[in-house]
């Protein structure tokens, strides 16, 4: 038997301090509910027509299909597609497609990422008759990225993560994103979704939360997973905002958006804050918050959900007088209807808080309701599917046991430090203190030892043991690269008769730290403290993410009015963005004072603009220059010009490029050469006299380093002159 040697000494373990107990299984859902889940299936279930290398399904829920429309519609959005995949997940028993139902949403969800949480989902997908694309705006939605974590938990729960896809490895980035980008860790509430992540404090967002995203019995849950304990100080934190709408008003009724005033309290969001003018009622967002916040007490037994149960459901029977056909679709939070009809996505929650309530009559009363109402809409019929799967004791908890990472003192990486620090605690050094207990807990016994700290240091040789083949070259600031599909094979050398190190999951961003030769799709790396090689063919172009060329400008200075063709031919990055359009080259008429005439449409321009991303450019940082960001101007106005830009030339590199790199506490600067001019070729018809080619590839620093100064050169203009600038920013 395993011999506690020492106390906890204050690092306190929680991993059962939460008791979440297990509810029936799926087995018991009656026949009313599988009845419903078939229809619901055949109503709004849909396969993605357009992808034909994989099977993606997601939730219709718009008005009208493309085919009706002719035109661009909407038909989906990430909330549904949340939903959909804990459904998917939750009738698992009871349909054998289950499973290709829910990787195919899984599918669809890899395709469409937020443009700022890599691993959230894009909020919503319109059909414009050729593809299924990101709508309104690429970014998340909070209660759609919660929903999606959990479901994808379930997955693990029930066909384990040892196939094709590891939803629990999956489901973890997307709770770290959630932590990352939908929580305001000044406030411990979350926010709107990840489109607020960097909103100023004076922003009227700021402090802003949405009820219905207060999906309280995820957050213990995330917390057993993760053992990040943000989670239940956002749990407790939210809680205070529920009891204090629910003692302050009686009725359990809480608005859409809660904002907080200058005094610090919470409060209802005004009218049209972000949607309609009815944003601080509540409305078709909080009418889902007593199925959110009941769940918590039937499935969690909070007693601050039981308390919200009680206090919402008595309202409604005092209210409607027992009848379900008079709950309104939506009431102030002092209990004035607004409304002068019923909805479905209003009646099926409240089966919920009767039940976590005790009121079994008004239970009963209300579950008839919604059965007899039948097929409705999309947010009605998708709510009230859930509502009765929980109800009948079909809600699932997922396996919560969180696998030690190692990182003991919480900077994000697993290292011999961790293993210094964690032996120093173990033998009671003064202020050795441990940032996360559970990440040393190898035994996984809720004890922490030398036989945790012996098997801490097994996995970490087994991690660190220098089994690759070294690459040729190393380079310190290679491209990025976002892993897309299914992921990716991280070797121990480049080819594939090497030994399979690990697989890399989606959406995981690796950084080329070397190669073997220019021509190679190989490419050296590190992931998860292991390094190896990844075939980056396997890739599409478009998880190519680590440099975007900026504003690459060409001036034209001929002696005399000439016609110019301009060809750009680039070899190590995709054409994005050029102003005039680009087709297949630039005609344009130049004049001897840099002024162009676009030929295509006549249309009079200074410069021929262009940028390019996904850039594969293996750039030069053996010299340069590192800058403090304060010195840049004074820095880019001496280099400028003694390289030959003009005046304007300069003031136009400048307005771009130092909004960039002036707040950077220092900038390690290179001015390329061979590296560019070989990965965007020109052609000019007629050649020019003297050609001016700067490029810029600079990287934010956060200290100064040392770095051999670059000899730069001057430039001659004589006869027809053409200057280009541009640049990059690489991230360290």
């Amino acid at each position: 038997m395993k011999k506690k040697l020492f106390a906890l000494l204050g690092c306190v373990l929680l991993l059962n301090m939460i008791r979440i107990p297990i509810p029936a299984s799926a087995q018991t859902l009656t026949n009313d509910t599988q009845h419903y889940y078939e229809d619901w299936k055949e109503t709004y279930l849909r396969q993605n027509p357009y992808v034909k290398d994989e099977t993606q399904y997601y939730v219709f829920y718009g008005e009208q299909e493309y085919a009706e429309a002719h035109s661009t519609v909407e038909v989906t959005v990430s909330e549904a597609h949340g939903y959909g995949m804990l459904i998917a997940a939750l009738m698992s028993d009871y349909d054998n497609e289950a499973k290709d139902i829910f990787d195919g949403m899984y599918h669809y969800y890899l395709a469409h990422p937020s443009s700022i949480g890599p691993h959230l989902m894009a909020w919503q997908q319109s059909d414009n008759g050729k593809a299924l694309v990101d709508s309104n705006g690429a970014d998340s939605a909070t209660d759609g990225d919660l929903d999606i974590a959990y479901a994808l938990l379930l997955a693990d729960k029930i066909w384990g993560s040892s196939g094709e896809i590891n939803y629990r490895q999956a489901a973890e980035l997307v709770i770290n994103d959630i932590m990352k980008y939908d929580v305001s860790h000044d406030d411990n509430i979350l926010r709107l979704g990840d489109w607020a992540y960097d909103v100023d404090k004076n922003d009227k967002y700021y402090t802003a939360t949405r009820a219905s995203d207060f999906i309280m019995q995820y957050f213990p849950v995330f917390y057993e997973v993760t053992g990040d304990e943000r989670w239940m100080q956002l749990y407790n934190n939210t809680y205070g905002i529920i009891n204090h709408f629910v003692d302050k008003y009686q009725t359990g009724l809480l608005p859409d958006f809660i904002i907080k005033d200058s005094s610090g309290e919470w409060i209802s969001a005004p009218a049209n804050f972000l949607e309609n003018e009815n944003d601080g009622v509540y409305e078709y967002n909080s009418c889902r918050v007593p199925w959110r916040i009941s769940t918590d007490a039937l499935v969690g037994q909070n007693a601050d959900a039981k308390k919200y149960a009680e206090t919402v459901n008595a309202f409604f029977v005092k209210e409607t007088g027992g009848k379900p056909e008079k709950i309104m679709a939506g009431y102030t939070p002092d209990g004035h209807a607004v409304a002068d009809w019923d909805d479905l996505c209003f009646t099926a929650p409240l089966m919920l808080s009767a039940a976590a309530a005790g009121d079994s009559k008004w239970h009963d009363t209300i579950r008839k309701e919604v059965l007899d109402i039948g097929v409705d809409s999309y947010f009605g019929n998708t709510i009230a599917m859930l509502c009765l799967i929980t109800d009948d004791g079909g809600w699932l908890v997922p396996e919560t046991a969180a696998k030690p990472t190692g990182d003991a003192n919480g900077d994000g990486e697993f290292n011999v430090a961790d293993v210094v620090l964690f032996q120093k605690w173990l033998l009671a050094v003064p202020d050795a203190n441990l940032a996360n207990c559970k990440a040393v807990d190898f035994y996984n016994d809720d004890e922490l030892d030398i036989f945790d700290l012996i098997l801490m240091k097994k996995e970490l040789v087994r991690k660190n043991a220098i089994n690759y083949v070294e690459p040729n070259k190393r380079i310190e600031f290679g491209a990025t690269y976002d892993i897309t599909g299914n992921g990716l094979k991280l070797y121990r050398g480049p080819d594939e008769s090497y030994e399979v190190i690990d697989n890399v999951p989606p959406w995981t961003t690796l950084k080329e730290l070397g190669y073997q030769n220019e021509n190679s799709p190989w490419i050296f790396t590190e992931y998860s403290g292991q390094y190896g090689w990844i075939n980056t063919s396997k890739l599409n172009t478009s998880a190519f993410t680590g440099l975007q060329w900026g504003k690459p400008v060409i001036y034209l200075y001929p002696e005399k009015e000439t016609d110019v063709h301009v060809d750009l031919k680039l070899t190590t990055s995709d054409l994005y963005t050029t102003y005039p359009r680009y087709n297949n080259g630039w005609d344009v008429t130049a004049y001897p004072d840099g002024s162009l005439l676009n030929k295509a449409d006549g249309t009079h321009h200074k410069y021929l603009f262009w940028e390019s991303v996904n850039a594969r450019t293996r750039f030069d940082f053996s010299k340069g220059f590192c800058v403090a960001g304060s010195d840049t101007e004074s820095f880019l106005k001496e280099k400028l010009t003694y390289m030959g830009l003009t005046e304007e030339e300069m003031n136009e590199f400048i307005v771009y490029w130092l909004p960039k790199m002036e707040h950077n506490k220092y900038n390690l600067i290179t001015f390329q050469g061979d590296a560019y001019t070989n990965s965007a070729k020109l052609d000019i018809t007629p050649k020019p006299d003297s050609l001016l080619r700067i490029f810029m590839a600079y990287v934010p620093l956060e200290e100064a380093v040392n770095i051999q100064p670059q000899q730069l050169q001057t430039f001659e203009r004589k006869g027809f002159t053409v200057v280009e600038w541009g640049g990059t920013e690489i991230q360290s």
